[in-house]
């Protein structure tokens, strides 16, 4: 079982676009990957992905409040099929999709946790606070990653948004995207956390997961899977706050 939830504090830094590309670049192509859209402020990867809304997000909360579900039955009862792994899809109304959180996330985040079948599973977490109703994924996840500008505006809010998610029980992250005027290691002792990757600033609207990987989002992936490694690789044993990969 590897669980990453993969956040922001504010604004669109593109934590969904990491969560999407973490799946598609995961080291190990013959696990079971799936990206669950747990954004309270809603859900757009129904849209986005062609796959609609139902089953999801939704059809698990209701479920969950019944039985408890193993992985596999998560998968089988609101995942669909993109290509290679699975996406979850959260209803585009944040009043439904934070009203499914705040019933569902606890037992889901259970089952995740339970999944002994070595599922990936990867959540987006939208605005990610200790006070959010996305919060219990990422009690549960090995890494969760803070997706932040790399603007001073942008980085002087890490380190209490850091605090505040390790006060509760999580192990944060930080991925900054560029442009940024500080070199990661000072960015990472400022906000008291490991660097994941710094990623470049992509201007080109994605199309498709698998356009992702050339044209002008080739740099963007080629550091995503190296940021997909590391979180492999790092996922038993948490690094130190002051090692860095960029």
């Amino acid at each position: 079982m590897t669980v990453v939830v993969v956040g922001s504090v504010a604004g669109s830094p593109g934590a969904t676009s990491l969560a999407l590309g973490l799946a598609a670049t995961w080291p190990d192509p013959e696990a079971r990957r799936i990206v669950v859209e747990a954004d309270p402020d809603g859900g757009r990867l129904g849209a986005e992905l062609g796959i609609g809304v139902e089953p999801g997000l939704m059809a698990l909360a209701l479920a969950v409040r019944t039985a408890r579900l193993t992985g596999v039955e998560l998968v089988s009862r609101a995942a669909a099929d993109v290509g290679g792994w699975w996406a979850i899809p959260a209803p585009a109304s944040a009043e439904q999709a934070h009203s499914a959180l705040v019933h569902a996330a606890t037992p889901l985040a259970a089952a995740m946790e339970a999944d002994g079948d070595g599922a990936v599973w990867i959540v987006d977490g939208g605005r990610l606070s200790a006070r959010s109703p996305a919060l219990p994924f990422a009690k549960v996840a090995g890494h969760t990653i803070v997706v932040s500008a790399g603007s001073f505006a942008a980085i002087q809010l890490l380190p209490h948004r850091v605090e505040a998610l390790r006060s509760a029980g999580c192990r944060p992250a930080v991925v900054l995207v560029e442009p940024t005027s500080w070199p990661a290691e000072e960015v990472a002792d400022f906000v008291g956390a490991d660097i994941v990757a710094v990623l470049p600033q992509v201007a080109a609207r994605r199309v498709g997961i698998g356009g992702m990987s050339a044209s002008a989002w080739r740099p963007w992936w080629r550091r995503v899977e190296d940021a997909a490694r590391y979180v492999r690789a790092t996922e038993a044993e948490p690094a130190p706050h002051d090692e860095v990969r960029t």
